[in-house]
């Protein structure tokens, strides 16, 4: 069953606060672009997807000495984060040791750099978890300067590789809040989440790459505790439901090849859905506490709950292949599910 978040009576205003329409001035988002030291001519592809990670476990670091030995058996090219990258609230300055303990330490030695999202934990205000200050995104798009590892140039941004792939990550924290936004812009609405949805919109139509991946923290369809998009948790206010994550997301349906994201700490794949065709959907969040367990009903290429794991990507001008890894007793990485997507016929 899942648990309702409650208010405290001192949040109540902020929360009447929210529900009041957006006044926010038009704006534009600038079309941050990441250019890593790929070969143009790039065909091959191999990238290791994480997400809720930053826990600071014994779980953290058994699924990145796992990750690493696939690594160094298979390649890797470039890593995926997929936000809560640090646990239970983000880093407040880059002073912040948390940016070593949890980033550098574990995944320094796949020597790879992560395309980073954030998540409502790096964007807590009041409680963590809340995702109603991006402030701590700042902080973590200030820590992509003086670590290259880190690819997080803006809170949205997107990173072409050739003419194989190009990748978009959104913030979707604010988008799906359990407290209103703190910045009045980015509450339901607002001109940030508009401009959001303008960027995203223009990149996607704009991109000319064989294979377009989302990236965000919050999942479009999931069977596991906080559910789809726009019925998250089974909460009824439109900033907690997350229905602002669906409209964002509807905008790529049909146009990128694939959602990735996690919070939900489980491993799911799932096909085209009526709702959202053509596009398939990745959710991996176990790797830092895979707590969540299943229960929801929509149709599934594959699901494990419960269970430490992470995916790979392997990407060529033909096929796009996802390859579902669990930990087993040893603590060894274990291919669990392997999917194959085939590129479409370029006119």
């Amino acid at each position: 069953m899942r648990a309702p978040f409650l208010f405290p009576p001192l949040l109540l205003p902020l929360v009447l606060a929210a529900c009041a329409p957006a006044t926010s001035p038009a704006r534009t988002l600038p079309d941050t672009v990441a250019a890593l030291p790929f070969p143009a001519d790039t065909s091959h592809l191999r990238v290791v997807v994480i997400g809720d990670q930053g826990t600071g476990t014994d779980v953290q670091w058994r699924v990145a000495a796992a990750m690493q030995g696939v690594c160094v058996r298979d390649g890797c090219d470039l890593g995926i984060a997929l936000g809560d990258n640090f646990y239970p609230a983000g880093p407040k300055s880059l002073n912040s040791t948390l940016f070593h303990d949890r980033f550098e330490v574990p995944y320094g030695p796949l020597k790879v750099p992560f395309l980073v999202v954030p998540g409502n934990h790096d964007e807590s205000w009041l409680a963590g978890g809340d995702g109603a200050d991006s402030r701590g995104a700042d902080v973590e798009v200030a820590y992509s300067r003086v670590n290259p590892q880190w690819v997080m140039p803006a809170r949205q941004y997107r990173v072409p590789v050739g003419q194989l792939a190009e990748f978009f990550a959104v913030d979707t924290s604010p988008l799906a809040a359990y407290l209103p936004p703190r910045q009045a812009d980015e509450r339901a609405g607002g001109g940030w989440e508009v401009a959001q949805r303008a960027w995203l919109t223009g990149v996607l139509a704009r991109s000319s790459a064989t294979w377009k991946l989302v990236l965000g923290h919050h999942p479009l369809f999931s069977n596991s505790v906080h559910g789809d998009a726009g019925h998250y948790d089974g909460l009824g206010l439109s900033f907690q439901r997350g229905d602002g994550v669906r409209q964002l997301y509807d905008l790529a349906c049909g146009h990128a090849s694939m959602l990735l994201s996690g919070h939900d700490h489980a491993l799911e794949v799932f096909s085209p859905q009526p709702e959202c065709p053509a596009t398939w959907t990745l959710v991996s969040g176990a790797v830092g506490n895979p707590s969540s367990p299943g229960g929801g009903k929509r149709p599934a290429a594959f699901e494990a709950y419960q269970q430490p794991g992470f995916m790979m990507l392997d990407l060529t001008p033909q096929a796009l292949g996802v390859q579902v890894y669990v930990l087993n007793a040893a603590g060894e990485a274990t291919l669990a599910h392997t999917q194959v997507l085939t590129a479409p016929v370029q006119p």
